[in-house]
């Protein structure tokens, strides 16, 4: 971004990042802006995970069975629709398998139309930011109220989520109290993290009262009896099922599961796993439609309940068919291994990320929705050290994934970059720097030099260089060795 400071760059400018530059960027920019709060924030998650999941006396067991779950709802995957169409519909439910974004999009769009729907209140749904459903429905004239606080956060700023479980975890008390101050006519100190949340929730609490259509997501689906898995910690979910005459559930196909019972083990991990508890402060099981009385707080005359599930693909069915990537199809998006993963605690999700899907699992999850993998680039950032896979509650290899991203990026970009081949064969390199040390060390000093290696290679010339030593390891074990002989020798004469 030329002429712009980092901390001026919206998130949005460098969501993609297909061009290379567009990561560098992302990375500069949130050092600058967003480092300190997700470091904060993914260290409380952690904290709170471990102590969540030392208490679970079957935590290994429950890993695996979940595994065997979902390893084997993927490998019957088409089946499973079928069964869980069957169940919907028989349920009077209304169901709906979308292939691409636009037709899960255009299908919710004709539901409002068909309605006369002035307001819709969300609940969270990273599915429904990977379709662009939002914009969608605005450009239709309908207002799209997000109601998870995060959620919330992040369509007042017009950015993208940096996280699955806390979208806005890149985000500050400062920063979210200037936020809400420069955009609604307030005089109120918003100084504390009650305070914000009470202002939100008032200004929630009246779209819920008005909404004409609630839009979720779901943790899972059981296709046997059509049951919804939704975990959250704010309560707005079930006022976004619950209040509104009409329900629109979205879910990538993957959520899809075997059998009603199996639903709690996933209540379990994700609990644990995602937010650190025994169990969220709301766990929902919804068996639509629901069989409660309408309220009509809106002045609307509904005169029943309607449901619809709105079920992905979007790639899923090209993934569950690549023998790498469909093992990101096992992901319960808990964001574990975004926390414990070294690099995304210090440059969090607008960096370590795509223009949706964020951190290691993120890479395979961008590759697969949108048929690119070049707008996986980001997946650079994961070193490979292997520690979000004991974290993973699924035991997915996240390394090998982006190991997987990296190799095909390299084949369709006909080969390794001059970079990637210098540090690949840095020991090369080396040797050569050592026949000459001492010249090699002091054009390491000069600033043009520097600017070059930066230009070049990607050395950050701000960065200190190692000096080459005069004298290689072999050259002073040499040495070493022909000195304690010598000394040996005149020990010997001496005797």
């Amino acid at each position: 971004m030329k002429n712009k400071k980092y901390s001026e760059i919206h998130p949005r400018e460098i969501a993609n990042k297909s061009n290379k530059q567009n990561l560098l960027d992302a990375i500069q920019m949130s050092l600058a802006v967003e480092s300190e709060a997700v470091h904060r924030n993914t260290k409380v998650f952690n904290t709170n995970r471990y102590s969540a999941t030392a208490k679970l006396f079957d935590y290994e067991e429950l890993k695996s069975k979940a595994r065997s779950i979902k390893e084997k709802a993927i490998d019957d995957l088409p089946n499973l629709i079928n069964q869980l169409k069957n169940v919907i519909e028989q349920r009077s439910g209304k169901f709906f398998v979308a292939k691409t974004p636009k037709e899960a999009t255009d299908y919710i769009k004709n539901i409002c139309i068909e309605k006369k729907a002035k307001l819709v209140v969300k609940a969270k749904s990273i599915t429904s930011e990977e379709i662009g459903l939002n914009h969608v429905l605005e450009e239709a004239g309908v207002q799209v109220a997000e109601t998870d606080l995060a959620e919330f956060i992040l369509q007042i700023s017009k950015e993208q989520p940096s996280h699955n479980v806390a979208p806005a975890i890149h985000q500050s008390r400062e920063r979210i109290s200037k936020l809400f101050k420069d955009n609604f006519n307030t005089d109120l100190p918003l100084e504390t993290g009650e305070e914000l949340t009470k202002f939100a929730r008032d200004i929630l609490r009246e779209k819920f009262l008005s909404a004409d259509i609630g839009i979720s997501g779901a943790n899972c689906i059981s296709a046997d009896t059509g049951s919804i898995l939704l975990v959250e910690s704010e309560g707005n979910i079930r006022l976004t099922t619950h209040l509104p005459a009409t329900h629109i559930a979205i879910a990538g196909i993957e959520k899809i599961i075997h059998n009603y019972k199996d639903l709690a083990v996933f209540i379990e991990l994700l609990a644990a796993s995602g937010t650190g508890q025994s169990l969220t402060s709301y766990t929902n099981i919804i068996t639509p439609p629901l069989q409660l009385p309408l309220l009509n707080l809106n002045g609307r005359e509904d005169t029943h309940r309607e449901f619809h599930l709105v079920l992905i693909d979007n790639g899923r069915m090209t993934m569950r068919a690549d023998p790498v990537f469909h093992e990101a199809l096992y992901c319960i998006r808990c964001s574990a291994c975004m926390n414990v993963c070294a690099n995304f605690q210090i440059v969090g999700g607008h960096a370590f990320g795509g223009e949706c899907y964020t951190g290691g699992i993120g890479g395979a999850w961008t590759a697969g929705t949108t048929g690119d993998v070049k707008n996986a680039r980001f997946a650079d950032l994961c070193t490979g050290c292997s520690r979000c896979i004991p974290n993973c509650p699924v035991q997915i290899n996240i390394p090998g994934l982006n190991t997987e991203i990296k190799s095909r990026i390299i084949k369709e970009e006909g080969g390794a970059n001059f970079q990637k081949q210098f540090f690949g064969n840095f020991s090369k390199m080396a040797k050569l720097a050592s026949t000459l040390p001492g010249l090699a060390n002091k054009a390491s000093e000069f600033s043009l030099s520097r600017k070059m290696m930066e230009k070049i290679i990607g050395f950050d010339s701000n960065r200190s260089v190692p000096k080459f030593s005069e004298k290689t390891l072999e050259k002073a074990y040499k040495e070493y060795r022909n000195n304690n002989a010598a000394n040996s020798n005149s020990e010997i004469k001496a005797i």
